[in-house]
């Protein structure tokens, strides 16, 4: 679930983020790490796989 955060400031930060993840634990921030790297590694090998067997995206016409 996505948390809407506050805007991001003249630097590009999004205190809101920061703010989310400063309210969690330690632990709480490991698992969201190892969550987000756990879906980037599924999303990267699955793109490879439709690669590697020549899989095209539908177009919808």
């Amino acid at each position: 679930m996505v948390k809407e955060t506050e805007p991001k400031d003249s630097l590009g930060v999004d205190k809101g983020l920061v703010a989310m993840f400063l309210k969690m634990s330690p632990e709480e921030r490991l698992r969201a790490n190892d969550n987000a790297a756990r879906t980037i590694l599924e999303l990267r090998n699955a793109y490879q796989q439709r690669k590697i067997n020549g899989h095209r995206p539908e177009r919808s016409t």
